[in-house]
Protein backbone atom coordinates (compact mmCIF):
# COMPACT_ATOMS: atom_id res chain seq x y z
CA UNK A 1 0.00 0.00 0.00
CA UNK A 2 1.06 3.53 -0.75
CA UNK A 3 2.08 5.55 1.64
CA UNK A 4 -0.81 7.69 3.71
CA UNK A 5 -1.00 11.22 2.83
CA UNK A 6 -2.56 11.83 6.26
CA UNK A 7 -2.92 15.43 5.36
CA UNK A 8 -4.99 14.99 2.50
CA UNK A 9 -6.84 11.92 3.92
CA UNK A 10 -7.89 13.88 6.69
CA UNK A 11 -9.25 17.30 3.97
CA UNK A 12 -11.14 14.97 2.40
CA UNK A 13 -12.75 13.37 5.14
CA UNK A 14 -13.70 16.71 6.60
CA UNK A 15 -15.05 17.63 3.48
CA UNK A 16 -16.93 14.63 3.46
CA UNK A 17 -18.48 14.67 7.15
CA UNK A 18 -19.41 18.34 6.86
CA UNK A 19 -21.50 17.19 3.59
CA UNK A 20 -22.97 14.77 5.59
CA UNK A 21 -23.59 16.96 8.60
CA UNK A 22 -25.29 20.04 6.04
CA UNK A 23 -27.67 17.00 5.06
CA UNK A 24 -29.34 16.44 8.54
CA UNK A 25 -31.22 19.59 8.58
CA UNK A 26 -32.31 18.95 4.70
CA UNK A 27 -33.50 15.66 5.52
CA UNK A 28 -35.63 16.98 8.76
CA UNK A 29 -37.44 19.49 6.08
CA UNK A 30 -37.54 16.61 3.32
CA UNK A 31 -39.11 14.98 6.17
CA UNK A 32 -41.82 17.67 6.91
CA UNK A 33 -42.70 18.00 3.30
CA UNK A 34 -43.40 14.24 2.68
CA UNK A 35 -45.82 14.17 5.48
CA UNK A 36 -47.13 17.97 4.70
CA UNK A 37 -47.91 15.76 1.03
CA UNK A 38 -49.54 12.65 2.20
CA UNK A 39 -51.81 15.09 4.99
CA UNK A 40 -52.55 17.12 1.63
CA UNK A 41 -53.23 14.12 -0.12
CA UNK A 42 -55.82 12.51 2.28
CA UNK A 43 -57.58 15.62 3.15
CA UNK A 44 -57.95 16.70 -0.11
CA UNK A 45 -56.44 20.18 0.05
CA UNK A 46 -55.99 20.62 -3.62
CA UNK A 47 -52.79 19.72 -5.29
CA UNK A 48 -50.90 17.80 -2.59
CA UNK A 49 -47.13 19.59 -4.04
CA UNK A 50 -48.52 22.71 -3.58
CA UNK A 51 -49.88 21.88 -0.10
CA UNK A 52 -46.62 21.05 0.61
CA UNK A 53 -44.21 23.43 -0.65
CA UNK A 54 -46.47 26.00 0.99
CA UNK A 55 -46.57 24.40 4.23
CA UNK A 56 -42.63 24.11 4.33
CA UNK A 57 -42.59 28.06 3.25
CA UNK A 58 -44.62 28.57 6.43
CA UNK A 59 -42.86 26.07 8.94
CA UNK A 60 -39.34 25.84 7.56
CA UNK A 61 -37.93 28.71 10.14
CA UNK A 62 -39.69 26.72 13.27
CA UNK A 63 -38.14 23.23 12.30
CA UNK A 64 -34.53 25.21 11.74
CA UNK A 65 -35.31 26.40 15.01
CA UNK A 66 -36.16 23.39 16.54
CA UNK A 67 -32.89 22.27 15.53
CA UNK A 68 -31.30 25.23 16.59
CA UNK A 69 -32.30 25.15 20.30
CA UNK A 70 -31.16 20.86 20.29
CA UNK A 71 -27.97 21.72 18.79
CA UNK A 72 -27.54 24.45 21.44
CA UNK A 73 -28.91 22.22 24.44
CA UNK A 74 -26.30 19.44 22.82
CA UNK A 75 -23.46 22.07 22.67
CA UNK A 76 -23.71 23.25 26.58
CA UNK A 77 -24.81 20.03 28.11
CA UNK A 78 -23.20 16.98 25.95
CA UNK A 79 -20.07 16.85 28.13
CA UNK A 80 -21.97 16.07 31.55
CA UNK A 81 -24.08 14.00 29.74
CA UNK A 82 -22.08 11.72 27.92
CA UNK A 83 -19.81 11.51 31.49
CA UNK A 84 -22.65 10.75 33.33
CA UNK A 85 -23.84 7.88 30.71
CA UNK A 86 -20.69 5.83 31.28
CA UNK A 87 -19.98 6.72 34.90
CA UNK A 88 -16.40 8.30 34.05
CA UNK A 89 -14.45 9.94 36.90
CA UNK A 90 -12.31 12.58 36.13
CA UNK A 91 -8.87 11.98 37.81
CA UNK A 92 -5.55 14.18 38.24
CA UNK A 93 -1.78 14.24 37.59
CA UNK A 94 -1.47 12.70 41.58
CA UNK A 95 -4.15 9.69 41.12
CA UNK A 96 -2.69 8.65 37.46
CA UNK A 97 0.62 9.90 36.73
CA UNK A 98 1.50 7.92 34.06
CA UNK A 99 -1.66 8.16 32.45
CA UNK A 100 -1.06 12.08 32.10
CA UNK A 101 3.03 11.64 31.13
CA UNK A 102 2.59 9.65 28.27
CA UNK A 103 -0.59 11.95 27.12
CA UNK A 104 1.62 14.82 27.56
CA UNK A 105 4.24 13.84 25.42
CA UNK A 106 2.00 13.04 22.43
CA UNK A 107 0.28 16.60 22.83
CA UNK A 108 3.45 18.12 23.10
CA UNK A 109 4.60 16.35 20.03
CA UNK A 110 2.36 17.68 18.45
CA UNK A 111 1.64 21.14 19.93
CA UNK A 112 -1.91 20.84 21.42
CA UNK A 113 -3.47 21.42 24.78
CA UNK A 114 -3.49 18.31 27.26
CA UNK A 115 -6.96 17.16 27.28
CA UNK A 116 -8.43 16.52 30.72
CA UNK A 117 -8.35 12.54 31.73
CA UNK A 118 -11.32 10.41 32.48
CA UNK A 119 -11.67 6.91 34.18
CA UNK A 120 -14.44 4.49 33.96
CA UNK A 121 -14.11 1.87 36.78
CA UNK A 122 -14.96 -1.27 34.93
CA UNK A 123 -13.12 -4.37 33.91
CA UNK A 124 -13.77 -4.32 30.61
CA UNK A 125 -11.66 -2.43 27.75
CA UNK A 126 -12.36 0.91 26.03
CA UNK A 127 -11.64 4.49 26.03
CA UNK A 128 -12.81 7.53 23.90
CA UNK A 129 -12.45 10.79 23.12
CA UNK A 130 -15.19 13.79 23.48
CA UNK A 131 -16.01 17.41 24.04
CA UNK A 132 -16.41 20.03 21.27
CA UNK A 133 -14.36 22.34 22.28
CA UNK A 134 -11.07 23.57 24.17
CA UNK A 135 -12.56 23.61 27.29
CA UNK A 136 -14.55 20.11 27.09
CA UNK A 137 -11.93 17.56 25.31
CA UNK A 138 -11.61 15.08 27.43
CA UNK A 139 -10.16 11.52 26.66
CA UNK A 140 -11.28 8.54 29.01
CA UNK A 141 -10.26 5.13 29.45
CA UNK A 142 -11.71 2.48 31.48
CA UNK A 143 -9.75 0.73 34.62
CA UNK A 144 -9.79 -2.50 32.30
CA UNK A 145 -7.87 -1.23 29.90
CA UNK A 146 -5.52 0.99 31.91
CA UNK A 147 -4.44 -2.83 33.94
CA UNK A 148 -4.51 -4.50 30.75
CA UNK A 149 -1.98 -2.25 28.83
CA UNK A 150 2.03 -1.91 28.40
CA UNK A 151 2.52 1.88 28.20
CA UNK A 152 3.47 1.49 24.44
CA UNK A 153 -0.40 0.18 24.10
CA UNK A 154 -1.73 2.60 25.90
CA UNK A 155 0.28 5.55 24.04
CA UNK A 156 -1.36 3.86 21.26
CA UNK A 157 -4.30 4.07 22.06
CA UNK A 158 -4.11 7.99 23.78
CA UNK A 159 -3.04 8.65 20.46
CA UNK A 160 -5.91 6.84 18.66
CA UNK A 161 -8.48 9.37 20.97
CA UNK A 162 -5.98 12.32 20.62
CA UNK A 163 -6.46 12.03 16.59
CA UNK A 164 -9.97 12.62 17.16
CA UNK A 165 -9.92 15.89 18.85
CA UNK A 166 -7.35 16.89 16.53
CA UNK A 167 -9.63 16.01 13.63
CA UNK A 168 -12.66 16.99 15.47
CA UNK A 169 -14.22 14.00 15.59
CA UNK A 170 -15.95 14.16 18.26
CA UNK A 171 -17.56 17.58 18.41
CA UNK A 172 -18.91 15.78 14.85
CA UNK A 173 -20.10 12.83 15.98
CA UNK A 174 -21.88 14.98 19.12
CA UNK A 175 -23.38 17.15 16.78
CA UNK A 176 -24.95 13.82 14.36
CA UNK A 177 -25.90 12.08 17.99
CA UNK A 178 -27.80 15.60 18.39
CA UNK A 179 -29.44 15.45 15.15
CA UNK A 180 -30.49 11.71 15.18
CA UNK A 181 -31.96 11.90 18.61
CA UNK A 182 -34.05 15.01 17.77
CA UNK A 183 -35.06 12.78 14.98
CA UNK A 184 -36.35 10.29 17.10
CA UNK A 185 -37.75 12.90 19.55
CA UNK A 186 -39.49 14.51 16.35
CA UNK A 187 -41.27 10.97 15.37
CA UNK A 188 -42.24 9.91 18.72
CA UNK A 189 -44.14 13.38 18.82
CA UNK A 190 -45.67 12.87 15.58
CA UNK A 191 -46.53 9.35 16.06
CA UNK A 192 -48.11 10.14 19.59
CA UNK A 193 -50.21 13.10 17.67
CA UNK A 194 -51.45 11.02 15.33
CA UNK A 195 -52.91 8.29 17.96
CA UNK A 196 -54.51 11.21 20.02
CA UNK A 197 -56.03 12.59 16.30
CA UNK A 198 -57.39 8.64 15.71
CA UNK A 199 -59.24 8.46 19.08
CA UNK A 200 -61.06 11.76 18.16
CA UNK A 201 -61.88 10.75 14.08
CA UNK A 202 -61.52 7.40 13.68
CA UNK A 203 -65.09 6.63 14.39
CA UNK A 204 -66.25 9.70 12.16
CA UNK A 205 -66.40 10.10 8.23
CA UNK A 206 -62.70 11.04 8.66
CA UNK A 207 -61.29 7.78 10.46
CA UNK A 208 -60.28 5.72 7.31
CA UNK A 209 -58.19 8.88 6.12
CA UNK A 210 -56.69 9.38 10.08
CA UNK A 211 -55.30 5.76 9.78
CA UNK A 212 -53.88 6.22 6.01
CA UNK A 213 -52.33 9.12 7.58
CA UNK A 214 -50.82 7.69 10.47
CA UNK A 215 -49.23 5.01 8.35
CA UNK A 216 -47.73 7.37 5.83
CA UNK A 217 -46.17 9.54 9.03
CA UNK A 218 -45.00 6.51 10.30
CA UNK A 219 -43.52 4.89 7.23
CA UNK A 220 -42.06 8.41 6.52
CA UNK A 221 -40.56 9.26 9.98
CA UNK A 222 -38.94 5.63 10.26
CA UNK A 223 -37.41 6.15 6.67
CA UNK A 224 -36.01 9.85 7.94
CA UNK A 225 -34.71 8.70 11.10
CA UNK A 226 -32.95 5.19 8.85
CA UNK A 227 -31.34 7.36 7.25
CA UNK A 228 -30.07 9.41 9.66
CA UNK A 229 -28.74 6.59 11.62
CA UNK A 230 -26.97 5.51 8.43
CA UNK A 231 -25.47 9.10 7.97
CA UNK A 232 -24.05 8.99 11.78
CA UNK A 233 -22.80 5.48 11.30
CA UNK A 234 -20.76 5.78 8.19
CA UNK A 235 -19.26 9.03 9.68
CA UNK A 236 -18.28 7.09 12.62
CA UNK A 237 -17.07 3.91 10.56
CA UNK A 238 -15.02 6.13 8.23
CA UNK A 239 -13.43 8.39 11.14
CA UNK A 240 -12.08 5.39 13.38
CA UNK A 241 -10.13 4.35 10.14
CA UNK A 242 -8.31 7.77 9.96
CA UNK A 243 -7.90 7.68 14.14
CA UNK A 244 -5.78 3.98 13.42
CA UNK A 245 -3.57 6.17 11.11
CA UNK A 246 -3.45 8.95 13.50
CA UNK A 247 -2.14 7.01 15.88
CA UNK A 248 0.76 5.47 13.92
CA UNK A 249 1.42 8.88 12.50
CA UNK A 250 2.02 9.51 16.63
CA UNK A 251 3.74 7.11 18.06
CA UNK A 252 5.19 5.43 14.47
CA UNK A 253 4.54 2.20 16.33
CA UNK A 254 1.80 0.38 14.87
CA UNK A 255 2.69 -3.07 16.66
CA UNK A 256 1.78 -1.37 19.75
CA UNK A 257 -2.04 -0.44 18.02
CA UNK A 258 -2.38 -3.70 16.68
CA UNK A 259 -1.72 -5.36 20.36
CA UNK A 260 -3.77 -2.77 22.17
CA UNK A 261 -6.97 -3.99 19.79
CA UNK A 262 -6.56 -7.82 20.12
CA UNK A 263 -6.42 -7.30 23.75
CA UNK A 264 -9.66 -4.62 23.83
CA UNK A 265 -11.70 -7.39 21.40
CA UNK A 266 -11.67 -9.64 24.07
CA UNK A 267 -13.75 -7.18 26.52
CA UNK A 268 -14.54 -4.04 24.65
CA UNK A 269 -18.62 -4.05 26.56
CA UNK A 270 -19.44 -1.54 28.74
CA UNK A 271 -23.16 -3.07 29.40
CA UNK A 272 -24.70 0.49 31.34
CA UNK A 273 -23.16 2.88 28.33
CA UNK A 274 -26.49 3.65 25.77
CA UNK A 275 -25.73 2.55 22.38
CA UNK A 276 -25.61 6.53 21.35
CA UNK A 277 -22.61 6.85 22.98
CA UNK A 278 -20.96 3.57 22.26
CA UNK A 279 -19.93 4.57 18.90
CA UNK A 280 -17.79 7.27 20.40
CA UNK A 281 -15.25 4.39 21.99
CA UNK A 282 -12.10 3.04 20.38
CA UNK A 283 -14.29 -0.30 19.66
CA UNK A 284 -17.69 -1.10 19.26
CA UNK A 285 -18.55 -4.74 19.03
CA UNK A 286 -20.16 -5.35 15.36
CA UNK A 287 -23.96 -6.17 15.76
CA UNK A 288 -25.23 -9.85 14.22
CA UNK A 289 -27.35 -7.45 11.42
CA UNK A 290 -27.80 -9.53 8.17
CA UNK A 291 -27.89 -6.25 5.91
CA UNK A 292 -23.96 -5.89 5.61
CA UNK A 293 -23.18 -4.34 9.09
CA UNK A 294 -24.78 -1.36 7.52
CA UNK A 295 -25.62 -0.27 11.16
CA UNK A 296 -22.14 -1.01 12.72
CA UNK A 297 -20.40 1.80 14.23
CA UNK A 298 -16.66 0.75 13.71
CA UNK A 299 -14.99 -1.90 11.48
CA UNK A 300 -14.18 -4.90 12.03
CA UNK A 301 -11.44 -5.34 14.27
CA UNK A 302 -9.72 -7.50 11.36
CA UNK A 303 -10.57 -4.91 8.78
CA UNK A 304 -8.17 -2.39 11.01
CA UNK A 305 -5.41 -4.82 11.77
CA UNK A 306 -4.91 -5.04 8.02
CA UNK A 307 -4.83 -1.38 7.52
CA UNK A 308 -1.92 -1.26 10.55
CA UNK A 309 -0.05 -4.45 8.39
CA UNK A 310 -0.23 -2.35 5.38
CA UNK A 311 1.23 0.72 7.16
CA UNK A 312 4.26 -1.82 8.41
CA UNK A 313 2.38 -3.25 11.70
CA UNK A 314 2.83 -6.85 12.56
CA UNK A 315 0.76 -8.74 14.63
CA UNK A 316 2.10 -10.57 17.61
CA UNK A 317 3.14 -14.00 17.38
CA UNK A 318 1.30 -15.21 20.26
CA UNK A 319 -2.20 -13.45 20.83
CA UNK A 320 -1.80 -10.87 23.57
CA UNK A 321 -3.10 -12.02 27.21
CA UNK A 322 -5.57 -9.54 29.23
CA UNK A 323 -3.30 -9.49 31.93
CA UNK A 324 -1.47 -6.52 32.85
CA UNK A 325 1.88 -6.21 31.97
CA UNK A 326 4.99 -4.69 33.58
CA UNK A 327 7.32 -2.46 32.15
CA UNK A 328 9.95 -5.04 33.25
CA UNK A 329 8.07 -7.92 31.57
CA UNK A 330 8.39 -8.78 27.89
CA UNK A 331 6.50 -6.85 25.61
CA UNK A 332 4.60 -7.89 22.32
CA UNK A 333 6.36 -9.27 18.95
CA UNK A 334 7.26 -5.79 17.09
CA UNK A 335 6.86 -3.36 20.21
CA UNK A 336 9.60 -1.65 21.62
CA UNK A 337 9.99 -0.97 25.50
CA UNK A 338 9.44 2.50 26.79
CA UNK A 339 12.59 4.82 26.34
CA UNK A 340 14.37 2.14 23.50
CA UNK A 341 14.60 4.08 20.16
CA UNK A 342 11.63 5.07 17.84
CA UNK A 343 10.96 2.53 15.41
CA UNK A 344 10.58 4.44 11.60
CA UNK A 345 7.31 3.99 10.53
CA UNK A 346 5.43 5.31 7.29
CA UNK A 347 6.05 8.91 8.29
CA UNK A 348 9.25 8.42 10.07
CA UNK A 349 12.18 10.52 8.77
Amino acid sequence: MAQLGLTTYRLNNNLKSTALLIAFPFLLLTLAGGIAFGFGAIEGFGDPVEFALDALYDWWPVVLGVATIWMVIGYFFNDAIIHRATGAQAVTRQQEPQLYDVLENLCISRGVAVPRLYVVETDAMNAYASGIDQKSYAITVTRGLLNAMNRDELEAVLAHELTHIMNRDCRLLIVTIVFVGMISFLTQLLWRSMRVASFTRVRGKGGAAVLVFMLVAAVMSAIGYLLALILRFAISRRREYQADAGSVDLTKNPDALISALLKIANNPDIPHVPTEVRQMFIENPPSSSSLGHLFDTHPPIDKRIAVLEALGGHVPLRAPATAALSEDAPTPAGSRPWGAPEQKGPWGG
